[in-house]
């Protein structure tokens, strides 16, 4: 290295170019051959260190930058190649402006700073984030330099504590090292003020030689010194073995990790100073074959180490082991130097977790069923047996997750986790499939399919079982239950991972649709409706924005056939499939939300209809329904009074149709709604009273002008006792609160005359009239106004 030649140069030349007297000669050369000696052993023991050291290393120019020296590692490292790097300018290297970069590299000269972060471009052109420890160094020729180590710390999250605290250790030991090179310079002047006074005087040219001679050793043991303590501050385990395996030197950090900090190491192997370790812990065992890989390659060799710790964990060390040979091929020295990358590894490990495990219950994410899945149908095929795929949903997760808080739906969902894991097989997979639904994988159940579908059917009532017990929280019982959807795979017609998740997500809801806590097989007839289902959606959508909705009224008539008003009802003109019903479309647009709009819509066309000329000087009443979700939306009081601002309708003679569900649920925000629209004049009524809950303290507390009897009860009223004495009692409950009464679905003269034997109210039904289009309906207003 030639850096370590300058250190040894100026003692050559002044015994070379100073006489002597021939008579000391043998004398002088037995001192110089000493030194030189040393000087060789040093320069050997320093240049290896400074090459082979996986740190990045470089002496550099203060003033021009230009990079006098680097190690191996920095040339792997930048990756210009071997030796590419000297004589190259660091303005080259360093991302930043060269005024900052001479700005940087003048404060580290004059020691103002010793620490810098600095972005560095390789040769392939990437950045890398750098630390750089860089320290002035005089050599004995008088050229100053800067001794710079630099650390990839790319993407490192270092500790602002930590950072300090390391760099302050870092820039005493470089203030260490500067004074004491400074002190080995000037303790070399004086060897060759001492060498030219010994030409002058014999005598003392002897006197001086020995004092020489004494004073290089003191230098080398403190040199030696020196490359101890840079060692030992390495955060690396740093051993150094001779050719037979024998420990000759380690640094402080390898000794406390190997806990031989109060044993006599040198001289023994890997083997004889694992028995020192403890019973414990053998963390030297094995080590000795990876420098039997490094001997037998005759080249360094890399590997990841695992060392037990006292605490009984363990550290993983990326290690490399580079040996050294004499010149006459044989074993010299093995020099093994290890950096810790336990956290590197435990990072690794755990964004490993986070990519194929559900963070809230450790159970198999999405990503990794869908692997477990192709992996258990691939299986399938190939050995004729049948698996099963079951989605679990828990019925009324939400209800509880809004009224008990997202802390307590999470340790729901943990305890649904254990106690599902508990019953299952070691082969089967149980994933955490998305908020509160989750995904079990049985595979290779039977190769008969009958059989497959009864044990796949008996694991889904034995889980549905298990979670219908009620969960003990803080002291209060939480009761769930799971709708469950089963499809079994392969399937004659094949089918991918997605496929029979839609399967087993179709089969789920059709068992929500059936009453929830049930378990419900797929069938292909299920995906048919789906599909269509999915179709109709989008196609109801298209509808709203191109105008297919129609507006039809069905009258309402008193006991003498008088119409008094009418309900106002959506319908919707396929373009080719013609008028569909209701029931096929508003629950859809309840589910997806558009009935918002649709409800909007049938609003607006309504308060119209009651400004149109026939309807304008008419007494009638105009019904509209509202959806529960359009009427807790944020704004509906506003949008209606908009709407009848828009059209100029009278409030009055608008009356909302809400259900009982709507009227219980947030009851307190329902009646400052409903209260707010009674001002404005609008009435309201119960849809089919009778058929929701059963309390009736809500008709006290609301505003509610009408009670509609639903068509179950009307229809067999007259023949069947129970269902009259409901008529009655609703009716009764409607006299005592002054409330009037709207009789639905009266479509025979048997069921009119047992409602008019009763009380006044108005009749609906296909008796009277059916549903008509608005046309119609008007027709119907004028021809009546012109009979009365």
């Amino acid at each position: 290295m030639n850096m370590i030649h300058k250190f040894l140069a100026p003692l050559a030349n002044t015994l070379r170019n100073r006489r002597v007297r021939w008579a000391m000669l043998p004398l002088m050369l037995v001192a110089a051959t000493a030194v030189a000696s040393l000087a060789k052993a040093q320069h050997d023991l320093l240049s290896s260190l400074f090459q082979q050291h996986t740190a990045v290393m470089m002496f550099i120019e203060p003033v021009t930058g230009r990079i006098v020296d680097a190690n191996a590692a920095a040339d792997r490292f930048y990756g210009y190649g071997q030796g590419k790097l000297i004589g190259r300018s660091i303005d080259e290297i360093n991302a930043l402006g060269a005024d900052e970069v001479a700005a940087e590299r003048a404060r580290a000269q004059s020691e103002r700073r010793n620490y810098f972060v600095f972005p560095h471009r390789l040769a392939n052109g990437e950045i890398r984030t750098v630390e750089v420890y860089s320290s002035p160094v005089r050599l004995d020729d008088g050229q100053l330099v800067l001794f710079s180590i630099i650390h990839d710390i790319t993407g490192k999250q270092i500790a602002e504590a930590d950072l300090l605290d390391y760099k302050n250790r870092l820039e005493e030991l470089v203030d260490q090292r500067t004074r004491e090179a400074l002190s080995a310079r000037e303790a070399t002047d004086r060897i060759l003020l001492g060498a030219i006074v010994a030409q002058v005087i014999v005598i003392l040219l002897l006197v001086l030689s020995m004092v020489r001679l004494r004073r290089s050793k003191r230098e080398l043991a403190r040199r030696e010194e020196e490359l101890s303590t840079l060692i030992d501050a390495l955060p690396d385990v740093v051993r150094l073995k001779d050719g037979k395996g024998r420990w000759q030197q380690a640094n402080r950090y390898a000794l406390e990790l190997f806990g031989l900090s109060e044993t006599d190491y040198r001289g023994h192997t890997d083997a004889e100073l694992a028995f020192r370790q403890g019973q414990s812990r053998r963390a030297l065992l094995g080590h000795e074959r990876a420098d039997d890989d490094a001997w037998n390659n005759r080249a360094a060799v890399r590997i990841e180490e695992k060392i037990p710790t006292s605490d009984g964990q363990s550290m993983v060390f990326d290690t490399i082991k580079v040996p050294l040979f004499h010149a006459d091929g044989s074993r010299n020295g093995l020099v093994s130097i290890g950096r810790d990358i336990t956290d590197r590894r435990r990072a690794e490990s755990e964004i490993a977790r986070l990519a194929y495990f559900d963070p809230l219950t450790g159970l198999p994410n999405r990503r990794l069923l869908n692997d477990r899945l192709a992996h258990a149908v691939a299986v399938a095929r190939r050995s004729g047996h049948h698996g099963a795929l079951l989605l679990l949903d828990l019925d009324y997760f939400k209800t509880l997750n809004d009224a008990r808080g997202h802390d307590m739906g999470d340790r729901v969902l943990k305890a649904v986790a254990e106690r599902l894991g508990a019953e299952l097989r070691e082969s089967d997979t149980l994933s955490r499939f998305g908020g509160d639904e989750f995904v079990l994988l049985l595979p290779e159940i039977s190769p008969h399919p009958q059989l497959a579908a009864d044990m796949a059917r008996s694991v889904a009532e034995k889980l549905r079982s298990v979670l219908s017990q009620p969960f003990e929280m803080d002291g209060e019982q939480i009761a769930l239950g799971a709708s469950i959807g089963v499809t079994l795979f392969p399937a004659a017609e094949g089918g991918d991972v997605s496929e029979l998740l839609k399967q087993a997500d179709t089969a789920m809801y059709q068992a929500k649709a059936a009453g929830r806590n049930i378990v419900r097989f797929f069938e292909p007839e299920m995906q048919a409706r789906a599909e269509m289902r999915f179709m109709l959606e989008a196609e109801l959508r298209h509808a709203v924005e191109h105008d297919e909705l129609r507006l039809y009224l069905q009258p309402q008539y008193d006991g003498e056939r008088c119409m008094r008003g009418a309900e106002a009802l959506l319908r919707w003109h396929h373009p080719r499939r013609g008028l569909i019903s209701p029931a096929s479309f508003i629950p859809i647009a309840e589910e997806t939300g558009l009935i918002v709009e649709l409800g909007d819509w049938v609003l607006r066309r309504a308060c119209r209809l009651l400004t149109m000329p026939a309807l304008a000087e008419s007494p009638l009443r105009i019904s509209v329904n509202v959806s529960p979700r359009q009427f807790h939306r944020i704004g509906f009081i506003d949008r209606v009074r908009d709407i009848l601002a828009e059209t100029g309708a009278d409030a009055s003679r608008l009356t909302f149709e809400v259900t009982e569900s709507l009227v219980i649920d947030k009851v307190h925000q329902t009646v400052a709604t409903m209260s707010e629209l009674a001002a404005l004049g609008i009435h309201f009524s119960i849809d089919d009273f009778g058929t929701g809950y059963s309390s009736l303290a809500y008709l006290k507390r609301l505003p509610i002008n009408e009670l509609k009897i639903d068509r179950s009860f009307i229809q067999d009223a007259p023949t069947d006792p129970n269902d009259a004495a409901l008529v009655d009692a609703i009716l009764s409950i409607a006299d005592h609160l002054k409330i009037a009464v709207v009789a639905e679905g009266v479509e025979t003269e048997a069921q009119a005359a047992f409602l008019a034997s009763r009380t006044p109210m108005l009749y609906q039904g296909y008796l009277y009239c059916r549903p008509e289009p608005v046309e119609a309906f008007i027709q119907r207003v004028r021809d009546t106004q012109v009979s009365g």
